[in-house]
């Protein structure tokens, strides 16, 4: 009997620790569970405020997209425009170098018939001038004319009664000297239209017409060497001849 009360307390013992040891593990589940469902819960906040990061992402991706292809094609747009632009000045420039080398070519071909007499066309800076044999220039505050000049003149002048359409303009330059004191010019502006003009009187006396003839004068504005040497000055103290600068009006003359 004693045996029988003592296996029953035993087992009523045993039963008693095994219910406290389930509800301690259970407490512990319990917690490990609230525990991952509050991390679950972060984590789930976290992807939602990771995806709504990454919708903006894109949304803004595709806006900075959108403008980017609008000013790639409004720049696009611009380039086509500056090409054509480009193309158009070079077309024109092509043409205007094509005109200017047809109407030096004309020109030339013009000149080029008065050879024999002396007389050739030269471009020297851009410019075209007709060129004697021998230079007009001169002694200092002078107009006057030497024999080698006086003779390159004559068949200048002989040029152009042969070819009356012919049309020139004479120019007077003159170095930076200062007008003496009696001296017969008021300047150098002064100076220089005289020695255009004696040019022009002596060609009209050889036999060209004053038609044909232009005078212009530079005064020292348009030196051809050093004013500071005595040769330099001596360089700029000149008449040249050159072609009308109404070159319109002279190809229409020779049709």
């Amino acid at each position: 009997m004693r045996l029988i009360v003592k296996l029953l307390i035993f087992s009523l013992a045993i039963s008693s620790f095994q219910s406290c040891v389930s509800k301690k593990k259970y407490d512990e589940l319990l917690a490990a569970k609230e525990r991952t469902d509050q991390a679950l819960a972060e984590t789930q906040a976290k992807v939602k405020t990771l995806e709504e990061e990454k919708a903006q992402l894109e949304a803004d991706l595709a806006s900075t997209k959108e403008e980017l292809n609008g000013k790639i094609t409004a720049l696009q747009g611009d380039l086509n425009s500056m090409k054509s632009q480009m193309s158009q000045v070079q077309e024109k420039l092509n043409m205007t170098e094509a005109e200017l080398k047809a109407l030096k070519d004309e020109i030339n071909g013009i000149f080029g018939a008065y050879a024999d007499s002396g007389l050739k066309l030269e471009d020297r800076d851009g410019r075209l001038y007709v060129v004697t044999d021998e230079k007009v220039q001169y002694a200092s505050g002078s107009v006057r004319l030497d024999r080698d000049e006086r003779a390159a003149l004559e068949k200048l002048a002989g040029t152009l009664k042969e070819n009356p359409k012919l049309q020139l303009m004479v120019v007077g330059h003159a170095d930076s000297q200062k007008m003496k004191e009696g001296a017969g010019y008021r300047d150098n502006w002064d100076l220089s239209v005289a020695r255009a003009n004696e040019v022009v009187r002596y060609l009209i006396r050889k036999g060209a017409s004053p038609s044909q003839l232009t005078i212009a004068g530079r005064g020292d504005t348009q030196p051809a060497g050093d004013n500071g040497t005595a040769e330099g000055r001596q360089m700029n103290r000149r008449t040249v001849v050159q072609p009308n600068p109404d070159l319109g009006g002279l190809m229409k003359s020779g049709n």
